[in-house]
């Protein structure tokens, strides 16, 4: 379990609520759906977000993403560690019951 200090010292962005750990993008940087790894201040955990960027915003609405392109998503997610392996090994763990 990460402490605070870790996450900003791994950080590749910082956010008002968030440390983003890593990212995966489906579409164009910053003008797409992405899947993050985050580390939140006032909880100090670790959570994964789906969030739906527009013009280089964080939209506050819902990511609509069709099932192709969420497969994608996903698979670049894996590779770029948004999930760490005990993750990873409990989703394949479930997929193979």
């Amino acid at each position: 379990m990460l402490t605070e200090a870790q996450a900003k010292k791994i950080a590749i962005k910082e956010t008002q609520y968030c440390y983003i750990l890593s990212q995966a993008w489906e579409g164009n940087y910053q003008d797409s759906i992405c899947l993050e790894r985050i580390f939140t201040k006032d909880c100090s955990k670790e959570e994964i977000r789906l969030a739906w960027w527009a013009n280089n915003k964080q939209a506050l609405r819902p990511a609509d993403i069709d099932a192709i392109d969420w497969v994608d998503l996903f698979s670049r997610a894996v590779k770029n560690n948004v999930f760490n392996d005990t993750e990873k090994l409990g989703m394949i763990k479930t997929l193979l019951k």
